[in-house]
Protein backbone atom coordinates (compact mmCIF):
# COMPACT_ATOMS: atom_id res chain seq x y z
CA UNK A 1 0.00 0.00 0.00
CA UNK A 2 1.27 3.42 -0.75
CA UNK A 3 0.94 6.61 1.67
CA UNK A 4 -1.79 7.29 -0.38
CA UNK A 5 -3.92 4.50 0.48
CA UNK A 6 -3.23 4.80 3.85
CA UNK A 7 -4.41 7.90 3.96
CA UNK A 8 -7.87 6.81 2.32
CA UNK A 9 -8.25 4.47 4.57
CA UNK A 10 -7.70 6.05 7.75
CA UNK A 11 -10.47 8.86 6.20
CA UNK A 12 -12.75 6.20 5.42
CA UNK A 13 -12.08 4.77 9.35
CA UNK A 14 -12.64 8.59 10.83
CA UNK A 15 -15.44 8.97 8.71
CA UNK A 16 -17.33 6.01 10.07
CA UNK A 17 -16.13 6.85 13.46
CA UNK A 18 -17.99 10.26 13.06
CA UNK A 19 -21.00 8.99 11.94
CA UNK A 20 -21.73 6.32 14.97
CA UNK A 21 -20.70 8.91 17.59
CA UNK A 22 -17.55 7.75 18.50
CA UNK A 23 -15.60 10.77 17.33
CA UNK A 24 -16.48 14.31 16.85
CA UNK A 25 -18.99 15.01 13.17
CA UNK A 26 -15.85 17.20 12.26
CA UNK A 27 -13.75 14.18 12.21
CA UNK A 28 -15.49 12.92 9.23
CA UNK A 29 -13.73 16.21 7.11
CA UNK A 30 -10.71 13.93 7.37
CA UNK A 31 -7.40 14.24 8.78
CA UNK A 32 -4.97 17.55 8.37
CA UNK A 33 -3.18 17.83 5.12
CA UNK A 34 0.62 17.24 4.65
CA UNK A 35 2.27 13.41 4.84
CA UNK A 36 0.83 11.59 7.68
CA UNK A 37 2.46 7.94 7.00
CA UNK A 38 6.35 7.18 7.38
CA UNK A 39 8.07 4.02 7.57
CA UNK A 40 8.57 2.42 10.72
CA UNK A 41 12.40 3.39 11.80
CA UNK A 42 14.37 -0.42 10.29
CA UNK A 43 17.12 0.68 13.04
CA UNK A 44 14.77 0.36 15.82
CA UNK A 45 15.32 -2.95 17.65
CA UNK A 46 12.11 -5.07 17.94
CA UNK A 47 10.18 -2.96 15.45
CA UNK A 48 7.67 -5.55 13.67
CA UNK A 49 5.52 -2.84 12.43
CA UNK A 50 5.60 -1.35 8.44
CA UNK A 51 4.19 1.89 9.33
CA UNK A 52 3.99 5.02 11.89
CA UNK A 53 1.49 7.90 11.83
CA UNK A 54 1.50 10.93 14.57
CA UNK A 55 -2.13 12.07 12.98
CA UNK A 56 -3.52 11.64 16.41
CA UNK A 57 -0.77 13.95 18.01
CA UNK A 58 -1.64 16.48 14.98
CA UNK A 59 -5.39 15.88 14.61
CA UNK A 60 -6.02 15.47 18.70
CA UNK A 61 -6.03 19.36 19.73
CA UNK A 62 -8.48 20.39 16.63
CA UNK A 63 -10.92 17.73 17.48
CA UNK A 64 -10.63 18.66 21.42
CA UNK A 65 -9.67 14.99 22.25
CA UNK A 66 -6.15 13.40 24.40
CA UNK A 67 -3.83 12.06 21.54
CA UNK A 68 -3.99 8.60 22.68
CA UNK A 69 -8.20 8.76 22.71
CA UNK A 70 -7.94 9.67 19.27
CA UNK A 71 -5.41 7.05 18.06
CA UNK A 72 -7.10 4.51 20.19
CA UNK A 73 -10.68 5.03 18.45
CA UNK A 74 -8.81 5.32 15.23
CA UNK A 75 -6.82 1.96 15.67
CA UNK A 76 -9.82 0.22 16.29
CA UNK A 77 -11.04 1.32 13.05
CA UNK A 78 -8.02 0.18 11.21
CA UNK A 79 -7.57 -2.88 12.62
CA UNK A 80 -11.09 -4.07 11.27
CA UNK A 81 -10.16 -3.35 8.24
CA UNK A 82 -8.67 -5.72 5.40
CA UNK A 83 -5.28 -4.34 4.64
CA UNK A 84 -4.21 -4.18 8.35
CA UNK A 85 -2.68 -6.92 10.30
CA UNK A 86 -2.09 -5.94 13.36
CA UNK A 87 -2.18 -1.71 15.33
CA UNK A 88 -0.23 -0.50 17.76
CA UNK A 89 -0.64 2.85 19.99
CA UNK A 90 2.01 4.30 22.16
CA UNK A 91 1.08 6.22 25.30
CA UNK A 92 2.06 9.24 23.11
CA UNK A 93 -0.56 8.36 20.50
CA UNK A 94 1.47 7.55 17.78
CA UNK A 95 -0.05 5.02 15.52
CA UNK A 96 1.83 1.55 14.28
CA UNK A 97 0.50 -0.49 11.34
CA UNK A 98 1.33 -3.92 10.13
CA UNK A 99 0.13 -5.01 6.83
CA UNK A 100 -1.23 -8.31 4.99
CA UNK A 101 1.33 -9.42 3.57
CA UNK A 102 -0.17 -9.31 -0.18
CA UNK A 103 -1.04 -6.09 0.39
CA UNK A 104 2.49 -4.94 1.43
CA UNK A 105 3.99 -6.70 -1.50
CA UNK A 106 1.24 -5.49 -3.89
CA UNK A 107 3.76 -2.02 -4.29
CA UNK A 108 5.70 -4.71 -6.53
CA UNK A 109 2.96 -4.41 -9.50
CA UNK A 110 2.37 -0.39 -9.26
CA UNK A 111 6.09 -0.03 -9.60
CA UNK A 112 6.39 -2.39 -12.42
CA UNK A 113 3.62 -1.35 -14.42
CA UNK A 114 4.03 2.62 -13.57
CA UNK A 115 7.95 1.83 -14.47
CA UNK A 116 8.27 4.81 -16.53
CA UNK A 117 6.89 6.92 -14.19
CA UNK A 118 6.91 5.73 -10.97
CA UNK A 119 9.34 8.42 -8.34
CA UNK A 120 9.26 10.78 -11.19
CA UNK A 121 7.93 13.95 -10.74
CA UNK A 122 4.39 14.59 -11.16
CA UNK A 123 3.15 14.71 -15.08
CA UNK A 124 7.19 13.45 -16.45
CA UNK A 125 8.76 10.61 -17.38
CA UNK A 126 11.92 8.80 -16.48
CA UNK A 127 14.64 10.71 -18.48
CA UNK A 128 17.92 8.40 -18.97
CA UNK A 129 21.14 10.28 -17.60
CA UNK A 130 24.44 9.85 -19.38
CA UNK A 131 27.94 10.31 -17.20
CA UNK A 132 31.44 9.50 -18.32
CA UNK A 133 32.90 6.59 -16.58
CA UNK A 134 34.33 7.78 -12.86
CA UNK A 135 32.70 11.01 -12.68
CA UNK A 136 31.26 10.53 -9.12
CA UNK A 137 33.64 9.59 -6.64
CA UNK A 138 33.47 7.30 -3.55
CA UNK A 139 32.61 10.12 -1.47
CA UNK A 140 29.40 11.19 -3.78
CA UNK A 141 26.55 9.49 -2.06
CA UNK A 142 24.69 9.25 -4.99
CA UNK A 143 27.92 6.78 -6.11
CA UNK A 144 26.38 4.10 -3.60
CA UNK A 145 22.89 4.36 -5.04
CA UNK A 146 24.43 3.93 -8.70
CA UNK A 147 26.17 0.29 -7.12
CA UNK A 148 22.95 -0.53 -5.66
CA UNK A 149 20.83 -0.41 -9.00
CA UNK A 150 23.63 -1.76 -10.70
CA UNK A 151 24.22 -4.55 -8.21
CA UNK A 152 20.00 -5.04 -8.93
CA UNK A 153 20.48 -5.34 -12.76
CA UNK A 154 23.43 -8.18 -11.93
CA UNK A 155 21.01 -9.92 -10.22
CA UNK A 156 17.74 -10.04 -12.66
CA UNK A 157 20.26 -11.08 -15.10
CA UNK A 158 21.70 -13.97 -13.70
CA UNK A 159 18.14 -14.60 -12.29
CA UNK A 160 16.92 -14.31 -15.69
CA UNK A 161 19.77 -16.33 -17.72
CA UNK A 162 19.00 -19.15 -14.55
CA UNK A 163 15.33 -19.45 -16.26
CA UNK A 164 13.82 -17.58 -13.48
CA UNK A 165 10.48 -15.50 -14.56
CA UNK A 166 7.84 -13.47 -12.91
CA UNK A 167 4.77 -15.52 -14.11
CA UNK A 168 0.84 -14.33 -13.81
CA UNK A 169 1.20 -17.04 -10.62
CA UNK A 170 4.05 -15.28 -8.71
CA UNK A 171 3.06 -14.47 -5.39
CA UNK A 172 4.74 -11.54 -3.97
CA UNK A 173 3.26 -12.44 -0.53
CA UNK A 174 5.61 -14.94 0.09
CA UNK A 175 8.02 -11.92 0.62
CA UNK A 176 7.89 -11.72 4.25
CA UNK A 177 11.97 -11.68 5.65
CA UNK A 178 12.38 -8.22 7.65
CA UNK A 179 15.22 -6.72 4.83
CA UNK A 180 11.89 -7.79 2.49
CA UNK A 181 9.37 -6.19 4.62
CA UNK A 182 11.78 -3.09 4.87
CA UNK A 183 12.54 -3.02 1.34
CA UNK A 184 8.78 -2.87 0.18
CA UNK A 185 7.76 -0.08 2.52
CA UNK A 186 10.25 1.96 1.46
CA UNK A 187 9.52 1.74 -2.30
CA UNK A 188 6.71 2.51 -1.16
CA UNK A 189 7.25 5.65 0.21
CA UNK A 190 9.99 7.34 -1.81
CA UNK A 191 7.41 9.36 -3.77
CA UNK A 192 6.04 10.92 -1.08
CA UNK A 193 9.20 11.41 0.26
CA UNK A 194 10.63 12.97 -2.78
CA UNK A 195 7.63 15.08 -3.13
CA UNK A 196 7.75 16.51 0.16
CA UNK A 197 11.19 17.68 -0.13
CA UNK A 198 11.14 18.67 -3.94
CA UNK A 199 13.87 21.75 -4.11
CA UNK A 200 16.10 19.87 -1.30
CA UNK A 201 18.10 18.00 -3.00
CA UNK A 202 19.99 17.20 0.06
CA UNK A 203 16.56 15.95 1.53
CA UNK A 204 16.28 13.45 -1.91
CA UNK A 205 19.75 12.34 -2.23
CA UNK A 206 19.42 11.07 1.63
CA UNK A 207 15.86 9.74 1.31
CA UNK A 208 17.00 7.99 -2.24
CA UNK A 209 20.24 6.84 -0.34
CA UNK A 210 18.37 4.66 2.20
CA UNK A 211 16.36 2.88 -0.35
CA UNK A 212 19.89 2.11 -2.06
CA UNK A 213 21.13 0.86 1.32
CA UNK A 214 17.79 -1.24 2.34
CA UNK A 215 18.44 -2.51 -1.40
CA UNK A 216 21.92 -3.92 -1.11
CA UNK A 217 20.84 -5.38 2.68
CA UNK A 218 18.41 -7.47 1.16
CA UNK A 219 20.63 -10.60 -0.12
CA UNK A 220 18.05 -13.55 -0.42
CA UNK A 221 18.92 -15.70 -3.25
CA UNK A 222 16.67 -15.06 -6.96
CA UNK A 223 17.74 -18.46 -8.22
CA UNK A 224 18.54 -21.85 -6.96
CA UNK A 225 22.12 -21.87 -5.41
CA UNK A 226 22.79 -25.48 -6.60
CA UNK A 227 23.45 -26.56 -10.57
CA UNK A 228 19.70 -27.86 -11.66
CA UNK A 229 18.03 -27.28 -8.39
CA UNK A 230 14.58 -27.10 -9.34
CA UNK A 231 12.96 -22.94 -9.63
CA UNK A 232 11.02 -22.43 -6.99
CA UNK A 233 8.04 -19.88 -6.50
CA UNK A 234 10.03 -17.54 -4.49
CA UNK A 235 12.26 -16.83 -6.80
CA UNK A 236 10.40 -15.37 -8.82
CA UNK A 237 8.93 -13.16 -6.38
CA UNK A 238 12.51 -12.06 -5.37
CA UNK A 239 12.95 -11.14 -9.09
CA UNK A 240 10.13 -9.03 -9.37
CA UNK A 241 11.09 -7.32 -6.10
CA UNK A 242 14.98 -6.83 -7.36
CA UNK A 243 13.37 -5.68 -10.52
CA UNK A 244 10.74 -3.24 -8.81
CA UNK A 245 13.68 -1.61 -6.73
CA UNK A 246 15.81 -1.25 -9.64
CA UNK A 247 13.01 1.08 -11.66
CA UNK A 248 12.64 2.65 -8.49
CA UNK A 249 16.68 3.25 -7.88
CA UNK A 250 16.84 4.55 -11.79
CA UNK A 251 13.91 6.90 -11.97
CA UNK A 252 15.49 8.44 -8.65
CA UNK A 253 18.75 8.52 -9.48
CA UNK A 254 17.42 10.40 -12.82
CA UNK A 255 15.46 12.45 -11.26
CA UNK A 256 18.34 13.69 -9.17
CA UNK A 257 19.98 14.11 -12.51
CA UNK A 258 22.26 11.00 -12.12
CA UNK A 259 22.82 8.05 -14.34
CA UNK A 260 21.93 4.60 -13.60
CA UNK A 261 24.51 2.41 -14.53
CA UNK A 262 23.80 -1.19 -15.18
CA UNK A 263 27.41 -2.43 -14.69
CA UNK A 264 29.60 -0.65 -12.69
Amino acid sequence: MTPEQLRALLCEVAARAARTGELPDEAEAGPPAGPLFRPADPRSAGVVADWVTPVAQRWAPQLGLAPRDLARTLAQGMVEQRPVSAVEVAPTGLIALTLEDADRAAIIEVVRSEADTYACPHGTAHVEVTERPGQRDATDPLRAVQLAHARLCRLVRNAEAAGVQVRASTRPEVLTHVTERHLLVALADLPQRLEHHRGDTAAQVRALGEVGRLADAWDHPLRPRVVDAPIAGVHGARLALADAARVVLRNGLGRLGAAAPERM
